[in-house]
């Protein structure tokens, strides 16, 4: 009896284990990181991409400290801002909806040497999403020697592409 109890209860230990750690694993090729995804957008999302085609998308780079510090406040990003190599890194701060029923997950991210866009994919959706709008930004990192010539991010979903352009975080900060 003990021993089928020690069992189960290592079964539901390892599921759990490796449940928890699928969820953590986040894409990251060569050139372009996670650093982190929030349901969060800054408090004058509306102002701020009611002024710009698309509406409702926001992509904001990051070159130094300050700016990556302000921008993690703007986003309203919880915990501590996690460290990042600026030197050989550029961030970008992107802002939109999604719907709550169908959250979006990273697939892949990646900029082609020479590009001037940075693509990022998406995984595929469940078939049926609830039409509700709920914020979620991604802040992501990509390296300096291909990131300096970036004027857009390409967003894939579902087939669909939503090519947003890149603000300075200057820009941005100093917007009323």
């Amino acid at each position: 009896m003990k021993k089928s109890l020690f069992l189960i209860i290592s079964c539901l230990v390892l599921i759990v284990a490796g449940c928890t750690a699928q969820e953590k694993d986040q894409p990251s090729p060569g050139n372009a990181n996670l650093v982190a995804s929030e349901k969060t957008l800054p408090s004058d999302f509306e102002h701020l991409t009611g002024l710009q085609e698309p509406k409702g998308y926001v992509a904001v780079r990051v070159k130094n400290q300050k700016g990556y510090e302000a921008m993690w406040q703007k986003f309203q990003l919880e915990g501590e801002v996690p460290e990042v190599d600026l030197k050989g890194n550029d961030l970008f701060f992107i802002g939109m909806f999604e719907s709550s029923s169908c959250p979006y997950e990273l697939d892949t991210m990646n900029v082609e040497a020479g590009s001037e866009e940075l693509t990022v994919n998406f995984s595929p959706l469940a078939e049926a999403c609830t039409a509700d709008l709920s914020p979620r930004n991604f802040v992501i990192a990509v390296q300096e020697e291909f990131s300096s010539d970036l004027d857009s991010i390409l967003l894939v979903s579902q087939g669909q592409q939503t090519k947003v352009p890149i603000q300075l975080d200057e820009e941005i900060l100093k917007k009323p």
